[in-house]
């Protein structure tokens, strides 16, 4: 069997109290729900749900502004950076 390990977490009650209620409709217990977690991370080397940085994304827009769908514009747009390669850029360089 296995080597296990205990981890404590500090939640906030309101937000635990929900969770917990989406674990129970599902048939889960919390412990389950959390190693199905980790284990996603292992299998997929990511958080298995899309993480935005708004901040990274409002400063992105400042450089980038979005622009209207008009033919001069979508030719105009199409010789900038598109901000997912630039935001991927961003992210992964942080790493």
């Amino acid at each position: 069997m296995a080597k296990t390990e205990v981890y404590q977490i500090r939640l906030d009650s309101e937000e635990k109290k929900l969770a917990f209620a989406v674990f129970r409709q599902l048939g889960l217990t919390p412990a389950q729900a959390i190693r199905m977690f980790f284990r996603q991370v292992v299998l997929t080397q990511s958080i298995p749900f899309q993480i935005e940085n708004k901040t990274v994304m409002q400063q992105s827009l400042l450089h980038h502004p979005v622009r209207d769908a008009s033919p001069a514009s979508v030719e105009n747009e199409e010789n900038h950076h598109d901000i997912f390669t630039e935001l991927d850029q961003i992210l992964n360089s942080e790493q």
